[in-house]
């Protein structure tokens, strides 16, 4: 009983009940450890962990206590849960010390407690998956603890309860890949200049086919948000078709119009030298095919929000329909124009099923992680894959960033009708 001398009576709490309750919760908590400690399978480290949860438990016991009968009935319950839950049960005497010991520090907060229980969960009951179950229902946690108390809220809670479990689905898959793979092998995979080359080649042609999108794209998105015409609902659905169009029919429908035997793919390398299937210019033809709908669509929104409102006051102070444009329509409508180059770049750079049919080489990041996955099977793809995946969401994160804060004023503040 090392940890006896802890609980001994200080000159301020005297009184009898105080003092036998500071007898009697160490005794049953050392009980608790005696019954743990003279299992068979226990070695001395184990004990000793056990020894430190259980001394930690009492002195957490004596501040429940303090907070009333009910606190310190609900903490002895737990505390005897785990222990029947690790030791006798799952036979794991160590993870009965750690989660004691967790358990002990978090019970005077609530917050945490759910965190741990989460935890616990998970360990129990989903252990396969314990890891990417624990962030999922965190995340879920964290935003529904402090929203649960506000009664107004709790249909939006329950409708956003059932709207989880399509997050789940989304990033289950990434997250279980991303734990299969070890930092180290990630580190020699990112060492192979192959990787490095499809990983510069995806970056390299996805900006570029994102500013040929920007330039293209956002005076189409102004004229479409501006005018009104016969047969404006089928050029919108035009605009939406490569959404529609499965990849690698888009990849066949691409390699029929620009391949080296067509009248302009022959005559783009006959009079240019350019060749579009099998190189950097197939790689972007397939991407803005793919992801321009994406910027249309958002910067079409952006403009619609704003209105022509302003736009007129600039009209009748003399500005003409292009100093107009630029300096009144484009930066309130930055927001919106700048999510929809995240969502182009973003889908450009994922760009694989027309890729495969149009320009399989030379390799981008998607295309090079799918013929690992063909020549080596699962089990070598999957460095190359998780890498896609840290690189994609990090480029998101980054661009992500850059519009709420690093570009400034036109883009980062939230009253702004393109946000």
């Amino acid at each position: 009983m090392v940890f006896w001398s802890i609980f001994l009576p200080s000159e301020q709490q005297t009184s009898s009940v105080e003092d036998r309750w500071r007898l009697y919760l160490p005794a049953f908590v050392f009980l608790v450890h005696v019954a743990a400690a003279f299992t068979p399978w226990l070695d001395l480290g184990v004990t000793i962990v056990i020894g430190c949860a259980n001394g930690f438990a009492c002195r957490q016991a004596l501040v429940m206590r303090r907070r009333g009968s009910r606190s310190l009935l609900g903490f002895l319950v737990g505390y005897f849960i785990l222990f029947m839950v690790f030791v006798p049960m799952a036979k794991s005497p160590i993870l009965f010390g750690t989660f004691a010991l967790m358990y002990a520090a978090c019970f005077p907060t609530p917050l945490l407690l759910g965190y741990l229980v989460i935890l616990l969960a998970s360990v129990v009951f989903i252990t396969p998956y314990w890891i990417q179950s624990t962030l999922l229902l965190s995340l879920f946690y964290s935003i529904a603890a402090p929203i649960f108390p506000q009664r107004s809220k709790r249909f939006h809670l329950l409708c956003l309860s059932i709207g989880f479990l399509l997050i789940v689905s989304i990033m289950l898959p990434p997250l279980y890949l991303c734990f299969q793979v070890t930092p180290q092998t990630l580190l020699v995979n990112v060492s192979d200049p192959a990787f490095r080359k499809a990983l510069w080649t995806s970056l390299l042609t996805a900006t570029i086919s994102t500013g040929i999108v920007f330039v293209l794209g956002v005076p189409l998105a102004y004229a479409m948000a501006r005018l009104d015409f016969r047969g404006k609902r089928f050029v919108e659905s035009l605009i939406d078709l490569p959404i529609v169009i499965p990849q690698s029919v888009a990849g066949i429908a691409l390699l029929v119009l620009l391949g080296p035997k067509t009248p302009i793919g022959d005559f783009l390398e006959r009079s240019l030298g350019v060749e579009v299937s099998g190189s950097m210019l197939g790689i972007i033809v397939c991407q803005v095919f793919v992801s321009s709908p994406f910027l249309v669509r958002s910067a079409a929104g952006a403009f619609r929000d704003m209105g022509p409102s302003l736009e007129n006051v600039s009209r009748t102070l003399g500005a003409g329909p292009v100093s107009t444009f630029f300096r009144v329509s484009l930066p309130l409508a930055s927001g919106g124009i700048f999510t929809g180059c995240i969502l182009t770049w973003a889908r450009a750079i994922s760009e694989a099923g027309s890729l495969m049919v149009l320009a399989y080489h030379p390799f981008t990041i998607s295309i090079y992680t799918y013929d690992q996955f063909i020549q080596y099977g699962l089990h070598e793809s999957r460095p190359a894959a998780v890498l896609l995946v840290i690189v994609c969401l990090w480029g998101f994160l980054v661009l992500r960033w850059l519009r709420t804060v690093a570009l400034g004023s036109p883009f980062g503040p939230e009253r702004r009708a393109g946000r």
